[in-house]
């Protein structure tokens, strides 16, 4: 990580899981100074733990996921401050980026993107097509060129008679971003557990000097954000954790034991991949 309080922090939550994860308790802790070591331990054995710390991260997602959350910050910020909804028609709208939005075009593209929203919501009445649940779709801008050279459209979400929730008035955030989706497979995430352990694996040559032990832990954090979930049909992290178990085998190079740390909502979850 190289972040010496990231990784105690990390730590702290895996330690709370699973307290004794070396098979007895454990009398002190810190950041370690011994290389490859990120935290050291000291058992109430006698024992001395080493802990390599490391992401559960599919790296390839990163870049294209932060691309995206670059250009919609640029779009959130133009946008600032955002007026309440007071639209009769609208809901909410998405829009859907394709180049980021500079600052000197942002007074310009809000004044474009508010001007449209409110000549949607005059022209409603008089659009049936526009008066369907699923909403409808935006990408002539001829009139508005700012608008035109940013987002490749919008797509206005109505507000639904039959859903009182949609037509109160005043709501915030409401010109927004659709969520990351797409099909995807939890075998990816498997892909990025074993790509991580075996990076690590292939690094170490050496344990770090005075410990009897020492360990990989992998966490899981970053990839909440960036990555596609570890979850499907019948798997989640605990199969994951099996799967990429079966890859690993035995091939853990000087690691004595690896250990998946996930802080999920419902509870942190510890896993031990190997032995």
């Amino acid at each position: 990580m190289g972040n010496p309080a990231g990784e105690r922090d990390v730590f702290a939550g895996f330690l709370a899981a699973d307290p004794a994860f070396a098979g007895v308790a454990v009398k002190d802790w810190g950041s370690s100074k011994e290389e490859p070591a990120d935290i050291e331990c000291e058992l109430v054995d006698g024992r001395r733990v080493g802990v390599q710390l490391t992401s559960w991260l599919d790296e390839s997602q990163i870049g294209r996921a932060r691309k995206q959350e670059m250009m919609e910050d640029s779009f959130r910020y133009a946008i600032k401050p955002e007026p309440p909804n007071e639209t009769e028609h609208i809901q909410l709208i998405w829009m859907f980026p394709k180049r980021r939005l500079p600052t000197r075009d942002g007074s310009a593209f809000r004044e474009q993107l508010l001007r449209l929203m409110q000549d949607i919501d005059a022209r409603f009445d008089n659009e049936p097509e526009w008066q369907t649940p699923q909403g409808f779709q935006v990408d002539d801008f001829s009139a508005y060129p700012a608008l035109k050279k940013y987002p490749d459209a919008i797509t206005v979400h109505p507000r639904l008679p039959s859903r009182p929730s949609t037509m109160k008035k005043g709501g915030v955030h409401w010109l927004s971003f659709p969520m990351p989706g797409g099909n995807y497979s939890p075998d990816w995430a498997v892909d990025a557990l074993c790509e991580c352990i075996e990076a690590k694996v292939a690094k170490y040559g050496g344990k770090p000097p005075g410990v009897s032990e020492f360990d990989l832990l992998v966490h899981y954090d970053k990839a909440f954000v960036y990555n596609t979930p570890a979850l499907g049909i019948d798997f989640g992290y605990p199969e994951a954790v099996k799967a990429a178990a079966l890859r690993i085998g035995s091939d853990v190079g000087l690691f004595d034991k690896i250990l998946v740390f996930v802080p999920v909502t419902q509870g942190q979850q510890a896993f031990r991949l190997y032995p």
